[in-house]
């Protein structure tokens, strides 16, 4: 599997959609030419909290205050999805919704999950494979993986549609 690198905008400057639906087709387009055979997948996620786009925290204080503000709240990830045929220039997307329903934070919490965690470089400054379960009230979405950046229901649907099923080899 190649991993292409992005190299999308800020994201707080983009609305969520278009974001969401661009850089997931761009990713499985960028390597149509090195791989003129293949399907290949792309994918990117976007976190919105209260209609904004919330990005990766980077530093310690950015990840307490967007664990603060979604402290209560509910997070939306939107995670886009393309699967691109270079054989035959055929193109599949999907977004995928996922919302993250936030319990009541404290702020000892926050600082003690920050620092156990360091999520520094994860949306939403938070892993749901880690400790971060422990922030959650309810997770709600058609596709549990959708939330770790890969929507495995639709994608299996894709391949499908291309007359490949993951259970068919």
């Amino acid at each position: 599997m190649q991993h292409q690198r992005s190299t999308k905008p800020h994201a707080a400057t983009n609305h969520r959609d278009s974001w969401c639906f661009d850089w997931h087709k761009k990713k499985a387009q960028s390597l149509a030419s090195r791989y003129p055979d293949h399907l290949i997948i792309g994918s990117d996620q976007v976190c919105v909290l209260d209609g904004e786009i919330t990005g990766k925290p980077l530093t310690e204080e950015n990840a307490r205050l967007q664990l603060r503000k979604a402290s209560g709240n509910i997070v939306t990830f939107y995670t886009g999805l393309a699967l691109f045929n270079s054989a035959n220039g055929h193109l599949q997307t999907e977004v995928e919704p996922f919302d993250v329903h936030f319990r009541h934070l404290s702020e000892a919490e926050i600082d003690n999950y920050v620092r156990k965690e360091h999520p520094l470089h994860c949306a939403g400054s938070f892993k749901s494979e880690g400790f971060g379960i422990t922030l959650f009230e309810r997770l709600e979405g058609r596709d549990p993986n959708t939330l770790v950046g890969l929507p495995l229901i639709a994608l299996c649907q894709m391949l499908r549609r291309e007359g490949k099923n993951p259970l068919m080899g």
